[in-house]
């Protein structure tokens, strides 16, 4: 018996046979992304061409991946090697700077689901719901939570597409870009294959968001303030002779007050330390494939797990996948599959004394057994014991989907294609605060009235279908024309129901809700149901002329059932152009230019993601409150708009591709992409009996450009090395609002929501110029250039744009070197242009001087008459008088840049010698170390600069890596 054995090289994929008996070896080089093992039924010392060419099914599932689309469109690949190589649980984040122009960002704590971008935000409505893009598995639509748990090691391939030429196949889902995922098949070798894969490792603390002060200086810190509910200067000389000015043992007072504060000092925690763990990560993953030149099939199981930076919080996920692909005599094939997933998240986060805020709330002079000052309450303290396990989240999706495809070519030149499939995503959530929480306990509540309980379930159904007739046809290899059209229909049915009630004590039971209770704590039961329905019909064209001339265009009507009838057939169409010089034959004979390619593709897409049919249609619930005699009344649940309209999104792209001597490739985009008839959820007057409605109310444009390069630096012998670099940029601003320059969500409000001229994600704030040395106040300068008083209420015109909230600017780099069995691989992510504002939320006043403060601001707060530059102002500033503190101002905002090493990975192929010794069990090995997120520089001086957030890092991820196949 022979086997092949596939692994990655430069030159692409290498076909290594390996005779049993023999042990020969030589190298075939196919381009491809991906690695396998071929068993081969004769034994040979040449690999035939025909045996390699039965080895691949030609079974198609996602009937819209054409081949035409990347000769005149942005379709770009994901690498999948290298996104294997991190050791994440999250496919969402993996994909962090795998393709330039896809951003994607971390919200938060672990499980939280990511913000995932195409060229930004093609819509002036916030949130995912209206932004993100579309997810196609196999050729069946997704939702976004399904795509957040597929497993890695089941995908051969994700495709990126930007533009119109890719998009517009896809129609009225498909505005914001779309990410098509290609699972892996069955082989036609006729031998089984198994594979095992393992990552078992730790994850580490992360980034520490701010220093926190220590005990000395928190304990003069204290005394400063000059608040009794502190230790520091209640048990202070100041206070002790403030306070009995006239007691007889005011020396014996204040040596007893001395002795407080030694014992105190004796205690320097860091609760960073104490609460902040590492924990444990693993993934395993077994896979078999195999079949015959007729049947091929594909099984495959993972489970993986990963605890988070505090106790109590972790994931956990279970994935399975199994497909057939079944030859239909010489005309085709008919494929099946079926996925399932359950995830389960954990977290203790969620209240005002959550364990990641404790971490910059506890004094350093308090311990995990003794009282906290930080949390008393007339006298009465708690223990640390009483504030953990004070609030538990506890959510779980399970997923499960099927689809069918059929590919048949009934004559030579026509093929008929067809996919069809179902995706059911369930979500349950529930939230718990047991009655001894110390938010229960001081909320005012009646004993009988403590402790919480709300859950929620939510079904998401995505029923997709499409059927594609194409006809193709070359002639000699100078004419190749395609020639096709499509119909297809969608639907999304969405479900949810939750209740929330009180009374449940320390149980976690919906039964113990208490139903007596009235008013704020009165138990409340929803539920709703929503369904969507798409039509679409589409063409589609493609001419190629010897290679080098390429012209694609496409037309498609959709129709969608959230519109009204009179604007519920919208447009996509695209028009693409492609030129290859480097197929002339004079460049042919050359070897700088190895390849030359330009692109220019224009078209518009319609939009209607995250608009419910509540906004377009009279939709009506049951009032929870209001009754006529016996029967519940029905209320409209929003102001619809009869006349709204589908944002139509128009992209311009122009794209070059060029490589240099077979060693360095490099692609340069540029585009447009700008939205009309941009949907917002705009005030109302009141007398209407709602605050808002949505309506069409502007265009926001975005722009920018892509670039990316891969440079083979070394390629001698046994040593290779190569570099990958890429940047993005993308600007976006509001180009129109319909009836206005500047939007406010009220009248009084003094912030705009949007400004024409304005990026859409500008932050507005004041000017400052910091700290008065006379007076120790903030300095805040009006429009007209005149100083501002902290009570004063400042006028619109009073606020300027402080810089963008999202950085436009994400690039990555990185390395690969190999040697011999070895490879080293490196990637570095870097994001710029970006500002976020200090939260403060460490910074103490009087009023809080019994908690604990970021370090260093003793220096930098202003006490005296004369303190210079100093950062914080004098503590005797009310709470009340603080209005313009309240806003973003020039001093307290920082730049979000950060670099980050994403992933470092190195690999050890095990050799064919060693693998003899133990009988050809395993046929091909490979072990290393992997990680992921190991450092973050910034100078963001904060919280963590991606999301903004104390508790947001993400966490590095250090694993032992294993593949063996049997």
């Amino acid at each position: 018996m022979s086997l092949v054995i596939a692994h990655h090289f430069h030159e692409g994929l290498c076909f290594t046979p390996i005779s049993l008996k023999y042990f020969f070896m030589r190298h075939l080089a196919i381009p491809c992304f991906f690695c396998i093992i071929l068993p081969l039924h004769a034994q040979t010392s040449e690999p035939s061409e025909r045996k390699l060419n039965e080895a691949v099914v030609t079974a198609r599932p996602n009937i819209n991946a054409l081949d035409i689309r990347a000769k005149s469109g942005v379709v770009q690949t994901v690498n999948m090697k290298l996104l294997l190589n991190k050791p994440m649980i999250d496919m969402s984040m993996a994909l962090q700077g795998s393709v330039p122009g896809l951003v994607v960002i971390n919200r938060g704590e672990l499980g939280e689901k990511p913000q995932i971008r195409i060229r930004g935000n093609s819509s002036l409505r916030r949130g995912d719901a209206a932004n993100e893009p579309l997810y196609v598995l196999d050729g069946k639509v997704i939702s976004s939570d399904a795509f957040l748990t597929l497993n890695p090691n089941d995908i051969s391939e994700i495709k990126v597409l930007k533009d119109a030429v890719g998009t517009a196949l896809y129609g009225i889902k498909a505005a914001n870009g779309v990410v098509e995922i290609t699972s892996k098949r069955g082989n036609a070798i006729g031998r089984l294959t198994a594979s095992y894969s393992m990552n078992l490792g730790v994850t580490l603390q992360g980034r520490r968001g701010v220093e926190m002060m220590h005990t000395k200086e928190k304990l003069e810190f204290e005394r400063r303030l000059q608040n009794p509910l502190a230790p520091g200067y209640l048990y202070s000389a100041d206070y002790i002779r403030r306070a009995y000015p006239t007691a007889q043992d005011l020396e014996q007072r204040i040596a007893a007050g001395q002795r407080v504060l030694d014992s105190l000092s004796n205690i320097d925690t860091d609760w960073f330390e104490e609460l902040v763990r590492p924990n444990l990560y693993q993934s395993h993953n077994l896979s078999l494939r195999g079949g015959n030149e007729v049947t091929s099939y594909y099984i495959s199981t993972n489970f993986s797990s990963q605890g988070g930076r505090l106790p109590g919080n972790s994931t956990n996920r279970i994935t399975a996948r199994m497909s057939i692909d079944q030859q239909i005599g010489r005309i085709g094939y008919a494929s099946v599959g079926a996925d399932m997933g359950y995830s389960q998240i954990e977290t203790p986060n969620g209240t005002d004394v959550s364990p990641s805020d404790l971490v910059y709330l506890l004094n350093p002079y308090e311990s995990r057994s003794g009282k906290l000052w930080s949390y008393g309450n007339k006298g009465s303290y708690y223990t640390l014991d009483d504030l953990l396990h004070q609030y538990s989240k506890t959510g779980g999706d399970k997923r499960g989907g099927v689809n069918a495809s059929i590919n048949l070519k009934p004559w030579e030149y026509l093929s008929l294609d067809a996919v069809a499939g179902l995706d059911f995503v369930l979500n349950e959530e529930t939230n718990f605060t047991p009655s001894t929480a110390w938010s229960e306990r001081e909320s005012g509540a009646r004993p009988n009235e403590r402790g919480r309980i709300s859950r929620s379930k939510d079904t998401q159904q995505n029923l997709s279908a499409n059927v594609r007739l194409t006809y193709n046809r070359n002639w000699n290899n100078v004419h190749d024309l395609t020639l096709g059209a499509n119909v297809d229909a969608y639907q999304s049915d969405l479900d949810n129901t939750s209740l929330t009630g009180y009374g449940v004590g320390t149980k976690m039971s919906a039964a113990l809700i208490n139903q007596s209770l009235t008013g704020n704590r009165k138990p409340s039961v929803s539920s709703g149901t929503e369904r969507n329905r798409q039509f679409g019909v589409g063409f589609v064209g493609g001419y190629s002329f010897q290679s080098t001339y390429d012209l694609f265009a496409s037309y498609k009507r959709d129709a969608s059932s959230l519109l009204p009838s009179n604007h519920r057939w919208n447009t996509a169409w695209a028009v693409g152009l492609g030129w290859t010089p480097t197929q002339y034959d004079w460049l042919k004979s050359q070897d700088i230019v190895s390849n030359l390619n330009l692109r220019v593709s224009l078209g518009q897409t319609a939009n209607l993601s995250g608009v419910s049919s509540a906004a377009t249609i009279g939709t009506f619930s049951y009032h929870n409150t209001e009754f006529y005699s016996d029967t519940r009344l029905l209320k409209l649940q929003a102001l619809y708009n009869s006349q709204l309209k589908a944002e139509h999104t128009d992209t311009y792209d122009a794209s070059l591709s060029f490589e240099l001597w077979r060693k360095l490739s490099f692609n340069f985009n540029l585009y447009r992409r700008q939205t009309s008839n941009a949907l917002l959820d705009v005030p109302i007057p009141l007398s209407n009996g709602f605050t808002t409605m949505t309506r069409n109310i502007g265009v926001l444009r975005n722009e920018g450009y892509e670039i990316s390069a891969n440079y083979r630096i070394l390629s001698h012998g046994d040593v290779r090395l190569s570099a990958r670099a890429s940047l993005s940029y993308n600007r976006n601003r509001v180009v129109s609002l319909y009836f206005t320059d500047r939007l406010y969500l009220n009248d009084s409000d003094p912030l705009p929501v949007f400004e024409v001229g304005k990026p859409y994600d500008v932050l507005y704030g004041l000017s400052s110029t910091g700290i008065d040395p006379d007076s120790g106040l903030p300095n805040f300068i009006s429009a007209q250039g005149n100083p501002m008083k902290l009570h004063d209420n400042p006028k619109r015109s009073d606020f300027v744009a402080l810089g963008f909230t999202t950085p436009p600017y994400t690039s990555t780099f990185g390395l690969t070197f190999e040697w011999k069995s070895f490879t080293l691989d490196a990637d570095f992510y870097y994001v710029s242009g970006g500002v976020r504002r200090y939260n403060y939320k460490y910074a103490r006043m009087s009023d809080e001087a019994y908690r604990n403060a970021v370090a260093g601001m003793t220096d930098k707060t202003w006490w005296t008459k004369g303190d210079a530059n100093k950062v914080y102002h004098t503590r005797f500033v009310s709470s009340a008088s603080q209005t313009l503190l309240q806003y973003a101002n020039s001093t307290n905002v920082g730049k979000s840049d950060y670099l980050r090493l994403s992933m470092l990975s190195l690999r050890y192929r095990i050799p064919r010698n060693l693998l003899q010794r133990i009988g050809y069990v395993v046929q091909y090995a490979y072990c290393g170390v992997q990680a992921s997120n190991l450092f973050t520089l910034t100078s963001y001086a904060e919280s963590d600069p991606e999301s903004g957030r104390l508790s947001g890092t993400l966490q590095p991820v250090i694993a032992f890596n294993l593949n063996l196949t049997f």
